[in-house]
């Protein structure tokens, strides 16, 4: 049975190599430069497509992969004056897998089925090195029998976890960025107290992996510090829309928001 054709717009540090994941099993891949040509170029050489614009993506898709920065961007290359919506054939299928709102996801989708167009919200989780690996927890959201049609090219990428209808996979995102944002949060300040105190932060960070402080933040902390100034400063958008959601069903978002009022902007490498 012949694969389907692919869009994947947005080869950013994560879409690359999940681009790179789709192309190792044999899928087409079709995609247009988004904020730069560095990717396309790369996987230009495992057998990606390159066209002008993200219209001309969907009019080649049977399934587009959205992996853009936030939902301003997501809106840009699906609704934008080049953007995909307008040239998808019906029966293809829009997968947002950025990290944006429930509630926009449901409205992208019911604008979606008035084109004949299914759609799935799937974020992911994990790391660059997990992408690479095909190791990624992907979180869709939206009705089986789709997923089952786009189930093959998911699985190239990694495992899945269906949430339920669309916009439960941005909800399962979102409590997971609003964890781990939160214990990245907690552990800058705790070692900076340690620290101030003299302690041995080599020591410190062995004894929570012993510890009831013991996270996925605290086993990779080492291979996160060099990149928490970006991850924290792009956190702040994610949280925010954790402590949205939160108060969209009047469910608590105090530490969200406290969270989200720090200045992670200025945070240097050395604080970590």
């Amino acid at each position: 049975m012949t694969k389907p054709t692919i869009g994947f717009i947005g080869l950013g540090d994560i879409g690359e190599p999940m681009a790179g994941r789709l192309l190792s099993q044999d899928f087409h891949v079709v995609s247009s430069a988004n904020r730069s040509r560095e990717a396309i170029e790369k996987l230009a050489s495992d057998g990606l497509i390159e066209v002008a614009n993200p219209a001309e993506v969907g009019a080649r898709a049977d399934i587009l992969m959205t992996m853009v920065m936030d939902q301003a961007q997501t809106d840009q290359v699906l609704r934008g004056p080049t953007g995909a919506l307008a040239t998808l054939k019906p029966g293809s299928v829009i997968i947002v897998m950025s990290t944006v709102s429930p509630d926009y996801c449901q409205a992208l989708a019911a604008e979606a089925a008035g084109r004949g167009i299914d759609f799935l919200d799937c974020p992911v989780t994990g790391m660059r090195p997990r992408a690479f690996e095909g190791t990624l927890a992907l979180m869709p959201g939206g009705d089986s029998a789709v997923l089952e049609r786009c189930r093959e090219a998911l699985e190239a990428m990694g495992s899945i976890f269906h949430c339920g209808d669309i916009g439960m996979g941005m909800v399962a995102k979102l409590a997971v960025n609003g964890v781990g944002m939160g214990t990245a949060g907690l552990l800058i300040e705790a070692r900076a107290m340690a620290r101030a105190h003299g302690m041995d932060l080599d020591l410190l960070m062995e004894i929570m992996t012993q510890s009831t402080a013991n996270s996925f933040v605290v086993q990779n902390w080492e291979a996160l510090r060099p990149i928490l100034p970006h991850v924290m400063s792009v956190g702040v958008k994610d949280v925010g829309l954790c402590a949205a959601a939160a108060e969209s069903k009047n469910t608590g978002s105090t530490m969200f928001r406290a969270w989200q009022s720090v200045d992670w902007a200025s945070l240097k490498p050395e604080d970590t």
